[in-house]
């Protein structure tokens, strides 16, 4: 809906006129439904005026309590949230904490009187950042631990971690440097893995101050560098925040003061007072230069320097109503006249001392009421107000820590618990693992029988077939070709009544025998295989024919399985043959090569090559692809006529 910005009252009267002709000119159920968007159009109106960054915050609030007066009269939930939770905000906005407080309150009672989870943990939020705003620590410490719980119940790590920071933040403010220590290291657990940088650094950096106040320097400068060390480029540097990176910096000053390294801590607060983004911001150019002057009067204490800036520092707080930051400069000031004018040191320390007043700042009474004892003679009403104070931190500081120690012991117990329930399920989940590998095994032993069964299958029918091979040829050479010889030497000696072609048949028949006799005859393969192998390629040469077998004995044939090395003789004699019977090829060049998987045998010669219509045809290069499919090998050829003839052969070692 789009706002008229004329004046609102007006501008409902307009509304209500217009929706009363409606209401006289439709039957009263519709009428109704009219009535009840008009009211509700309402609503969302005021709700929108409210949130209006023209308009005055008195005017804001004026508008969003019609808003939420009006949602509850139509029991619109989701607008009273709203409404609730913007009019929380506005008080906050012009930090009058009581009725932010107030209305937090009212928001969580309506969400818990609604089971609405969501909205509950939204207004104890609230009410902890009010409450810290308005200086109930121990109140608001105890809503931080709440939404704390709620975080880890939810397993919402961020979150959690968030909320130690905070409650750590308290601490550090009431001077419970160990508590804050204690409740920051357990932040940083939950934060190491999640990339809120703004979150983690900020925990280093109470657990580094809180080293650096129990006098443990070299574990406060160690947690310092890992603040600053997380501001590794310009947008980690953006999402930690420039004006925290220069606080750590800052920080890192005070503890190598503290060490006594004065020349590097005076070194970093002169290069931060000059950077231009802390001379934009008065309360950190103040704090800076403030500290600048104190640590270089600790290295000196006659340097010309050190009034000048802590007088500077002093006024520009003044000037800014830094009340907080003139604490510090009076402190300092106090410090810096205790030995030389003590009735400076006294207007200083007095000056603190309300100062700390006005912001409850409990420890800072204490530290001022400590100087004022050290230069005022009748301090019987400040002491009994440091006695006072005293016991009031004691119990404060006690309360937390007993907070925190039971949502402390419920985190352990309830990490034990689950310790106890992860071990449980990783034990079921062992026997689980152990069954499905032992299935699993079985599974793969039987895979592996069978596998080994086929294999030796695959080996024995080579072998029947190198064996079957074998013993035709012996039984060609002894009785067949044995035969034909013994019949062509008797007709030899008796060449008068036999026809001359005759004898040529005859000795072909013979010389044929003998060659398939030769081809289907046995060999080793054992240590002589390489030999014989040879042997084999270079017999098929002759004066027209020149056969080079190259890098044979790179190949570890002593590391091949037997049927394996039957395939490659056979094969690479088919190829031979092939090549004596078709080719007529006057070089012919055999390659081996092995890799870390494969043995690869490459064949090519020059001859005339095989028509691509009659490759598939060929019944020695069937033979061959037949025989490298049994040891799963490969068998590619390329030919054509005129062109020579290649063939590669690859197989597994």
């Amino acid at each position: 809906m789009k706002l008229w910005r004329g004046n609102p009252s007006f501008f409902d009267l307009l509304r209500v006129s217009f929706l009363w002709s409606l209401l006289m000119a439709f039957p009263q159920g519709k009428a109704q439904e009219i009535s009840y968007q008009q009211q509700l159009d309402s609503v969302l109106y005021h709700y929108q005026l409210s949130r209006e960054d023209s308009l005055s915050i008195p005017k804001r609030l004026q508008y969003v309590s019609i808003s939420i007066n009006k949602a509850e009269i139509l029991q619109q939930d989701s607008l009273i949230y709203k409404g609730l939770m913007n009019k929380t905000w506005l008080f906050g906005k012009i930090q009058e904490y009581d009725s932010a407080i107030f209305y937090s309150n009212q928001l969580y009672d309506f969400a818990k009187r609604n089971g609405d989870t969501l909205f509950m943990i939204k207004a104890i939020k609230k009410l902890a950042f009010y409450n810290s705003r308005n200086d109930q620590l121990a109140t608001a410490f105890s809503y931080y631990n709440k939404v704390f719980k709620m975080a880890r119940l939810h397993k919402d790590s961020v979150e959690a971690g968030k909320n130690l920071l905070y409650m750590a933040n308290i601490q550090t403010a009431l001077g419970d440097y160990s508590g804050s220590k204690t409740t920051a290291i357990d932040g940083v657990k939950y934060m190491t893995n999640t990339l809120d940088l703004r979150c983690l650094s900020g925990l280093y950096h109470i657990i580094s101050v809180a080293n650096r106040e129990q006098k443990n320097y070299k574990e406060a400068l160690k947690y310092n560098t890992l603040a600053i060390a997380l501001g590794k480029d310009s947008t980690a540097i953006n999402t930690i925040g420039v004006k925290n990176i220069l606080i750590f910096k800052n920080t890192k000053a005070i503890i190598l003061a503290k060490q006594q390294n004065y020349k590097e801590a005076v070194s970093i607060l002169r290069k931060l007072s000059s950077d231009s983004i802390v001379q934009q911001d008065q309360r950190e150019y103040a704090r800076i230069i403030g500290n600048l002057g104190y640590v270089e009067w600790l290295a000196n204490e006659d340097n010309q320097n050190t009034e000048a800036l802590l007088l500077k520092a002093l006024r520009v707080r003044k000037k800014i109503k830094d009340v907080e930051g003139l604490i510090a400069s009076n402190i300092y000031l106090t410090k810096y006249y205790l030995d030389i004018d003590k009735e400076k040191a006294l207007t200083y320390a007095e000056a603190a001392y309300q100062n700390a007043q006005k912001i409850k700042s409990l420890t800072s009474i204490l530290e001022a009421l400590g100087f004022i004892f050290e230069v005022k003679e009748n301090t019987n009403a400040e002491a009994k107000v440091f006695n006072q104070v005293h016991q009031e931190l004691q119990e404060l500081n006690q309360s937390n820590r007993e907070i925190y120690a039971v949502t402390r012991y419920e985190n352990d117990k309830l990490t034990n618990e689950n310790l106890i329930l992860k071990a449980e399920t990783a034990r079921k989940e062992r026997q689980q693992v152990l069954y499905i590998f032992g299935a699993v095994l079985l599974f793969i032993a039987g895979g592996f029988v069978i596998y080994r069964f086929r294999q030796q299958y695959k080996r024995e029918k080579i072998r029947e077939v190198y064996n079957a091979e074998t013993r035709i040829s012996k039984k060609i050479h002894d009785e067949l070709a044995n035969d034909v010889y013994h019949v062509m030497t008797r007709i030899q000696h008796d060449v008068q009544d036999v026809d001359e072609d005759v004898l040529d048949k005859l000795e072909d028949i013979y010389s044929r025998t003998r060659d398939i006799s030769r081809e289907n005859s046995g060999f080793t393969t054992g240590n002589a295989y390489q030999q014989e192998l040879e042997n084999m390629l270079n017999s098929y040469g002759s004066a027209q024919t020149r056969i080079m077998s190259k890098d044979i004995d790179q190949v570890n044939w002593a590391a091949i399985a037997p049927e394996k090395k039957v395939v490659v003789h056979r094969i690479l004699q088919e190829l031979m043959i092939n090549m004596k019977k078709h080719s007529h090829a006057n070089i012919v060049v055999i390659t081996f090569a092995k890799n870390k998987k494969n043995i690869k045998i490459t064949y090519a010669d020059n001859g005339v090559g095989i028509a691509k219509n009659r490759k598939i045809h060929n019944s020695g290069l069937r033979n061959a692809e037949n025989r490298i499919k049994s040891i799963k090998g490969t068998f590619i050829f390329d030919s054509d006529k005129d062109k020579g003839f290649k063939a590669k052969i690859q197989f597994p070692n």
